[in-house]
């Protein structure tokens, strides 16, 4: 088979496909089986009839089952996409256990089963934008003249005020998880002048609302002979940048 993308199918429309991917929903009927299959771009209908020789192994299939799948893609409004595929050829890469998440949808029970939730239109969805944002910090300040720089996640100085820290036994002696790169990233700029860097920072406060993260990654930016007007024309330019490419790239 010559595995094309599930979006790469419906933008073909008609003729014979080949694609792989794992069940999002499965539907048994007496005479038919109807499974939609979903990979990282859609998801589309597909339809095993009866006496296709693959038959059983419909019938067993659960979601998240990893399957391999040739047929006739035509279009069908009542499909979730618009398209069906009419099988010819099913390989069953893996049978899927029972899946834990139905009808339990508790922000509880989903964060226990995040491993699993990732693979949810909605999860997969915000990885795919949130990957976009990171293209876009990237494209933006290095159209503009600016060097990534690091520094190091252990760091021997607080950087913002030692109640929130975390801190670490290295080998003996006391550090800290990264809250920001700025006492690392300052010396920097009389070498390279204009710097951002996008890494992980760290936050020991004690709080369990939604507005506090004691793990998330930090865009920051330095830059040699700045004023505060230049520093919000970056500003303002990163912004539109990170929407201009989330629109383009993200729109469905």
């Amino acid at each position: 088979m010559n595995f094309i993308s599930i979006k790469e199918a419906l933008e073909k429309g008609k003729g014979k496909v080949s694609i792989r991917g794992w069940i999002y929903r499965e539907r048994n009927l007496s005479d038919k089986v109807f499974l939609v299959v979903r990979d990282s771009s859609e998801i589309v209908q597909c339809i095993i009839k009866k006496d296709n020789e693959a038959w059983n192994d419909a019938n067993k299939l659960l979601i998240e089952s990893s399957v391999e799948i040739e047929g006739e893609i035509r279009e069908d409004k009542r499909a979730p996409t618009g398209y069906e595929i009419d099988v010819e050829k099913l390989i069953v890469i893996h049978f899927a256990e029972k899946y834990p998440i139905t009808k339990d949808q508790s922000i509880e029970h989903l964060a226990d089963m995040r491993h699993l939730w990732l693979r949810s239109r909605r999860m997969t969805a915000i990885l795919k934008i949130r990957s976009t944002i990171f293209g876009a910090i990237h494209e933006y300040f290095r159209k503009n003249g600016f060097y990534e720089y690091q520094s190091p996640i252990f760091q021997p100085t607080q950087s913002e005020g030692g109640s929130t820290v975390f801190k670490v036994n290295y080998f003996g002696h006391q550090m800290f998880l990264a809250q920001t790169w700025q006492l690392q990233a300052e010396p920097a700029i009389f070498a390279l002048e204009k710097i951002y860097t996008i890494a992980p920072s760290f936050r020991a406060e004690k709080s369990k609302t939604s507005r506090h993260l004691t793990e998330y990654w930090h865009a920051e930016m330095e830059f040699a002979w700045a004023d505060f007007e230049k520093l919000q024309d970056y500003g303002e330019g990163l912004l539109k940048a990170i929407v201009k490419e989330v629109l383009y790239n993200n729109k469905e």
